[in-house]
């Protein structure tokens, strides 16, 4: 039976495909049941590799069954389809954040303070679970209608103690920390806080901290100190920060917790700030 026979038949409208990967896709619909707009992913089994079906999928699901946080994409039911299709219906959001710093070149300081205060929150939530995320970056922070910030994509996501160091290298290049790139074991808490550093730097300034395209001297270039376009207007304390947050050895780097307490994210938040500087 076609797909959308079956999710018309839970009572979900399939409207438009809104992402689509080698195994993957993901539709906006409406919803009878939720009275509302739903994002829902489509996993084809078939298609994926064999350690996505059999080691990261069932991970990802574990925690999307668990976590509930209201920066955290909430995840309304999961619909199996025969053993082949998995459905994953999810809030849907307007767009990812990414998609937001091209429409407005870079972010306002106070959106920023704003936006990444709500990751961190919701970053902290998770490692207080002893879950990490592994695979934060611009397009997997959503943003709703209401402006408010929603994590979403845990298909490198684990369970983790403060004891557990991981040694699978995930996540893409540009938001991957020195020590998985150099294939060293690592602190999976540390990575996520790293990629939270490479975030901020992109909302505050539009581009990228690093040149990702020769990932042999990427390590090099993430020793250095930060270099910022001249046209960025950024505060020396938001600086200092991202610093911190980028620390080329994961020993000094902070933990969420100590990211949380920064005094850049203490100052006021403008939640209906504007968006371009």
């Amino acid at each position: 039976m076609p797909i959308d026979k079956v999710l018309k038949g839970m009572g979900y409208k399939p409207i438009a495909i809104i992402g689509e990967g080698s195994f993957s896709k993901v539709k906006l619909a409406t919803s009878k049941k939720h009275h509302c707009d739903v994002a829902i992913k489509i996993v084809d089994r078939e298609k994926a590799e064999k350690k996505f079906v059999e080691k990261f999928l069932p991970r990802e699901l574990e925690i999307l069954r668990q976590v509930k946080h209201e920066h955290i994409i909430q995840v309304f039911e999961f619909i199996e389809v025969g053993s082949k299709l998995l459905c994953i219906v999810m809030e849907a959001a307007e767009k990812d954040l990414l998609k937001k710093i091209h429409e407005v070149n870079c972010i306002s300081k106070d959106q920023s303070k704003t936006w990444f205060s709500q990751m961190v929150s919701a970053v902290d939530y998770l490692h207080k679970l002893d879950i990490v995320h592994r695979d934060l970056k611009c397009e997997n922070i959503l943003l709703t209608a209401q402006d408010q910030v929603k994590i979403t994509d845990f298909g490198f996501g684990r369970f983790a103690d403060t004891s557990d160091c991981s040694s699978t290298f995930c996540g893409s290049a540009a938001y991957t920390p020195p020590e998985i790139i150099l294939g060293e074991a690592y602190d999976p808490k540390k990575y996520d806080v790293w990629s939270l550093g490479v975030i901020l730097y992109v909302m505050v300034t539009g581009t990228m901290p690093y040149d990702d395209r020769n990932m042999k001297h990427l390590p090099r270039l993430q020793r250095r100190a930060l270099v910022y376009p001249d046209s960025a207007d950024v505060e020396e304390l938001c600086r200092t920060f991202i610093g911190t947050l980028l620390q080329f050895n994961p020993s000094q780097r902070p933990t969420i917790q100590q990211v949380a307490d920064h005094p850049w994210l203490q100052g006021p938040k403008d939640q209906g700030a504007s968006t371009a500087d």
